[in-house]
């Protein structure tokens, strides 16, 4: 670690002589761009450039990686070892949550949603019945945990880039750009779930030929990605019962479906493309237009304002959160090193604690 004016001290802190306090940790993290919960690891952790790590990093996309989305990858690798360090000796069990994943990779798109909605055990009756796509993301998310996936999100501070996945055969995670719509971001996170299945880590960076990909590039890995999200979210003999006799072309009509499986209108379109019923002109139209008139949500990029436990607890979700209140209340871990996990000051945990409990987080099973 190269010497820094600012920190007199860090010598000695190198070397073990002396400890930095909490405060002064934040601000190497800061100054360094490094999650605080590295610091605490007993060793060093090994760091891959995000140039090796993530596919779909052309030159182009390069200069779409802006610093935010840097830290926040290294972020994303920082929870991936405390999940390990949380797990223990529970290996087992986690390996018996992602078994489902081990044998999809080589089967038709159909045939993996259709195995992947078995196995988390949700019909569309049910997802119909989630009140909101507020509740759909917590559900979704806590069904993923279950099945060996964590979700975590954050601010990306940059619209382009929908989220990414880290691959591992135990740990794999999933962050998603928090700032996006909550229908974009259901569809972000089954996407990245197909790259894990497909044993990718991946950048998804969103252009403006992302919805026509499959008409410009029919074999390209984002197309098999996008097919398997569109499929499980709206499955295919579903959506054709529900269309029949229907206009199509009335935009009511492609809001209420989109409202009615909590995905975007551009999935619903994407469906009716498939099934023949908007013509590929209409389609590009309408695209176009939906992304001349839409705006993202900047609720995350504005400064202060909000409630900072609401928010931690949305980024790190529901079922890492009580992961960790799990280990705390076993008294395996005390309040310092469960506020190292979830990466923040120990004068917060009782915020979150508390928040958690309050807003149902006690359903997750602690």
């Amino acid at each position: 670690m190269a010497k820094v004016k600012q920190f007199a001290n860090l010598e000695k802190w190198e070397t073990g002589e002396e400890s930095p306090t909490y405060s002064q940790l934040e601000k190497l993290a800061e100054k360094y761009h490094r999650p605080i919960a590295i610091f605490f690891f007993p060793n060093p952790p090994q760091e891959e450039a995000i140039e090796r790590s993530l596919r779909a990093l052309s030159e182009e996309d390069l200069a779409t990686v802006t610093p935010i989305v840097r830290f926040l990858f290294r972020k994303a690798k920082a929870f991936q070892l405390s999940l390990k360090e949380l797990f223990e000796d529970q290996y087992d069990l986690q390996e018996r949550k992602l078994f489902w994943m081990k044998a999809l990779s080589d089967a038709p798109i159909p045939e993996i949603t259709k195995q992947v909605r078995e196995r988390i055990n949700v019909s569309v009756g049910e997802q119909e019945s989630w009140k909101d796509s507020d509740e759909a993301l917590r559900n979704w998310r806590d069904l993923l945990a279950e099945n060996g996936i964590y979700v975590f999100k954050d601010a990306f501070k940059n619209p382009n880039i929908s989220g990414f996945c880290i691959y591992d055969e135990l740990f794999p995670v999933i962050y998603v750009n928090n700032s996006h719509s909550k229908n974009r971001q259901i569809f972000t996170i089954f996407h990245e779930v197909a790259h894990l299945i497909f044993k990718q880590s991946y950048l998804d960076i969103f252009n403006e030929d992302f919805w026509e990909l499959e008409l410009k590039n029919p074999n390209h890995e984002e197309v098999k990605c996008n097919a398997f999200a569109a499929e499980f979210l709206v499955p295919s003999s579903d959506f054709q019962v529900r269309i029949e006799g229907i206009d199509t072309n009335d935009d009511r009509n492609i809001y209420e479906l989109a409202n009615t499986y909590h995905v975007s209108r551009e999935v619903i379109l994407r469906r009716l493309l498939d099934q023949n019923l908007i013509a590929q002109n209409s389609y590009g139209e309408k695209i176009e237009e939906w992304h001349r008139t839409s705006e993202v949500s900047n609720t995350d990029q504005k400064k202060g304002g909000g409630n900072y436990y609401n928010t931690k607890a949305v980024y790190l979700g529901n079922a890492y959160i009580s992961l960790v209140l799990r280990k705390y209340y076993q008294g395996r871990i005390d309040v310092e090193q469960a506020s190292e996990y979830l990466d923040i000051k120990s004068k917060s945990f009782a915020g979150i604690e508390e928040g958690f409990l309050k807003q149902g987080g006690s359903n997750v099973r602690i």
